[in-house]
């Protein structure tokens, strides 16, 4: 439940060993190159390492030809081509070109030659019943004819213009939709007509290729698709021959420009320095011993390694390191952005939070079981991350849709399994019931309370990770907000649930106003443990006002907040209030429609408040809970790997 522990790796050595270095980390996969300059104070000594990246247009070339003779890009072991020049690979590829490109070009013009002629013969078989060459129509010089189709009402509106001799639109076929057809018009009446047609929404088709009767053409056409599909066949047939004695070879080339260009890109982060390199990088730390040894046979290398927490100012890299049961969760962690190298990693809180509220508000035996599957589904055969985290949060709703008795909407149908466990008569909780709905509403606001307070912790911890002293103490959501919070609560909680009235004038003094005043003054307090003099921006009057004003959204963000956890209970009236009206709509049916009624109904409830339930548990974590702790501006550790290139 932490962060990865990272160290930063200085090489310096040799400009003559600079190949074989990167050659060296790219071959780890646990290697992210940062830029080098910016970790050297006399920068105007180092020169950048800019070469030539002379195998990107060999990889793409080398992709277009895989991915037309349709060869899976994958990396293979291929050490005998790992270190071909630029230009023996540039041969093979202009080799392969010449032979498997040339097929490959054919083929895709005869595709394209296919699909035009498909489409024409689809055109032509529209116009079917006019008898006579369409080539000698468009030879007309004081007529103009147009093909295409028109909008069945449009060609029923037609007859408001059948005192226009020059309105006429002769029908060949209809699809249901549209009346494919003609109009002829004279050349000095083109204008009017084609304005008349176009406001009845007809639409030009051009067949002026066409250059015969329209059967005859499409006959011509269809020998010749005849033709292009056998010719296409032939030619796939050649090219899985070639692809069949050659992708072995073709695989190997492809992994060995993929390693070439990983390794092209971790030196040009190096920076140079007269005859010597330098190159900065970040490696998760359990890798620092076999770094070492990788290096260690290069003559002039000289490597260093450094905590991450000693290089806090240039940012390092995050890897996020979780456990089975949280890790799912980092989803949401990285969706909202990764912690800091400071900053707690909040997968775990997610996971717990996530998890307990989601099947609260989802609690349904039936239903949580159904996103069971739906989750399992999602996750091995679709691979969604999404799959993996609601497989526990289906779980945990099918546990509280045991302890509020609901089965697919049934609410007493697990009465017996109560009765031969516990002794009692039926469920325990009753959703419905008036008394009920106050505990559910009063408990959620309780769990809320609860949530908030951790947050808070969690918001003390991170500050005095960041060394932000006054922040964990007098921060919003310091240790002063957590006292006055915390105290307020107690204070109104004793008060409304057991008529307790604790909120003495002590009380008030030390544990609500004092904290309060400690946030009020939070800034200049804290200018004074980091021992700066100046410790009011402006005038001390200025600041008064100003944060005299942002209490009251101090204020309001505790009530709001705390107030926002009240969907969790309302959500658990709301699925047993659906479910009701599934129940009263299916009896109004006999039996079969009865329980198509249920069925559709469950569906709908059920995607529905899946749907809902997400987002809004979601929203509580990320509004209400992470914007109290939770900054999230890491940056990802990203280390080159051939892979990802492939």
């Amino acid at each position: 439940m932490a962060l990865a522990k990272m160290k930063l790796v200085n090489v310096i050595g040799m400009l003559r060993e600079l190949d074989d270095v990167a050659s060296v980390l790219g071959r780890t996969g646990v290697f992210q190159p940062d830029e080098t300059a910016d970790f050297f104070s006399d920068k105007e000594k180092l020169i950048p390492v800019n070469t030539a990246n002379d195998y990107a247009p060999l990889l793409d070339k080398l992709r277009v030809l895989m991915a037309g003779s349709g060869i899976r890009p994958k990396i293979v072991d291929a050490p005998e081509y790992d270190n071909m020049s630029p230009a023996e690979m540039k041969r093979f590829i202009d080799e392969t070109d010449s032979r498997l490109g040339e097929l490959i070009e054919r083929r895709d013009a005869l595709r394209a030659e296919l699909d035009l002629s498909e489409e024409n013969i689809a055109k032509a078989k529209h116009f079917f019943g006019l008898d006579i060459d369409i080539s000698k129509i468009y030879e007309c010089e004081y007529i103009i004819t147009r093909f295409g189709k028109l909008p069945k009402d449009s060609y029923v509106k037609l007859q408001n213009y059948s005192d226009n001799p020059y309105i006429d639109f002769f029908p060949c076929s209809n699809d249901g939709t549209y009346y494919w057809g003609v109009y002829v018009t004279p050349l000095s009446k083109a204008d009017d007509v084609d304005r008349l047609f176009s406001r009845l929404f007809f639409e030009h088709v051009d067949i002026s290729d066409i250059h015969d009767k329209p059967e005859v053409y499409v006959e011509q056409q269809t020998k010749l698709k005849d033709d292009l599909t056998e010719e296409i066949k032939k030619l796939n047939g050649e090219i899985d021959d070639y692809v069949k004695n050659h992708e072995n070879g073709i695989l190997k080339i492809f992994s060995a420009l993929c390693k070439q260009h990983a390794f092209l890109s971790i030196k040009n982060h190096a920076c140079k320095y007269k005859k010597s390199f330098v190159l900065v990088g970040w490696i998760p730390a359990e890798y620092e011993g076999q770094i070492k040894a990788l290096l260690s046979p290069i003559e002039s290398v000289e490597v260093t390694f450094t905590k991450a927490e000693d290089e806090i100012k240039h940012s390092p890299p995050v890897k996020l390191k979780n456990r089975f049961f949280f890790r799912p969760f980092e989803y949401y962690t990285e969706m909202y952005g990764l912690p800091n190298a400071r900053e707690i990693d909040p997968s775990w809180f997610i996971a717990l939070t996530y998890t307990l509220l989601f099947g609260i508000m989802f609690a349904d035996v039936g239903h949580g079981l159904m996103l069971l599957i739906a989750a399992i589904f999602m996750y091995k055969k679709m691979k969604m991350p999404l799959g993996a985290l609601l497989i526990p949060c289906s779980i945990s709703s099918m546990v509280f849709g045991c302890v509020f008795g609901s089965v697919f909407g049934f609410e007493h149908v697990l009465d017996p399994v109560y009765k031969a466990l516990f002794g009692l008569e039926e469920k325990p909780v009753e959703v419905m019931d008036g008394n009920t709905t106050m505990i559910l509403i009063f408990g959620a606001v309780g769990i809320g309370i609860v949530l908030l307070i951790i947050a808070m912790i969690l918001n003390i911890v991170s500050n005095l990770k960041r060394g932000d002293i006054g922040g964990a103490l007098f921060g919003v959501n310091g240790a002063a907000g957590l006292v006055f919070y915390t105290s307020l609560v107690a204070g109104l909680g004793c008060n409304m649930l057991f008529g307790v009235s604790i909120m003495k004038p002590a009380y008030i003094i030390c544990l609500i106003v004092i904290p309060l005043l400690l946030v009020f003054f939070r800034e200049p307090l804290s200018k004074l443990i980091r021992g700066e003099r100046e410790l009011f921006e402006g005038s001390f009057g200025s600041f008064i006002v100003d944060n005299f004003f942002e209490m009251f959204e101090v204020a309001l963000s505790y009530v709001t907040n705390t107030m926002s956890f009240l969907r969790v209970g309302a959500f658990i009236l709301v699925h047993a209030g659906m479910m009701t009206v599934v129940f009263v709509l299916a009896n109004m049916f006999g039996p079969v429609g009865y329980w198509i009624t249920v069925v559709i109904g469950n569906i709908l409830v059920m995607a529905l408040e899946a749907l809902l339930v997400g987002i809004q548990v979601l929203r509580l974590e990320y509004y209400e809970m992470f914007s109290r702790f939770y900054i999230g501006d890491g940056r990802k550790f990203e280390p080159v790997t051939v892979k990802d290139i492939a």
